[in-house]
């Protein structure tokens, strides 16, 4: 084909045979190869506990390791297994909740010892009942 990059890996999860559901949603991340220190600002357009579809003006090759940030969840490593147009598939090594990274910091919540939620953000000039 001209004017496509297109690598994948061996691994047949990366060639689309998905084991689990993954979530359409608009996430802004930041992605940097394992080791480096410069991060790279990313959307996520897909995303499920082991895996996570980006794109961008970045772009590694196929087996490449990284370390992906999201909000409300630990940086997690992965590697690439596919990269295509601007686009490009992470396996994560260690499963996310996608429903975390869904959420605001506004709506995220804090357990507190007692069971009862806390919110972590107000509206200002809201008074508490």
């Amino acid at each position: 084909m001209t004017g496509h990059n297109i690598s994948f890996s061996d691994d047949p999860a990366s060639r689309g045979l998905r084991m689990e559901g993954r979530d359409s949603l608009f996430v802004l991340a930041q992605i940097r190869v394992a080791g480096g220190v410069n991060a790279q600002s990313v959307r996520v357009r897909n995303l499920s506990p082991s895996g996570l579809m980006a794109e961008g003006g970045v772009s590694y090759a196929v087996g490449t390791a990284v370390i992906v940030e999201m909000r409300n969840v630990s940086p997690v490593k992965g590697r690439i297994v596919w990269a295509l147009d601007g686009r490009m598939g992470v396996a994560l090594d260690a499963t996310i909740d996608p429903v975390l990274v869904r959420q605001t910091i506004a709506t995220a919540t804090h357990k507190q010892p007692h069971g009862t939620n806390r919110i972590l953000a107000r509206r200002p000039g809201l008074k508490q009942r």
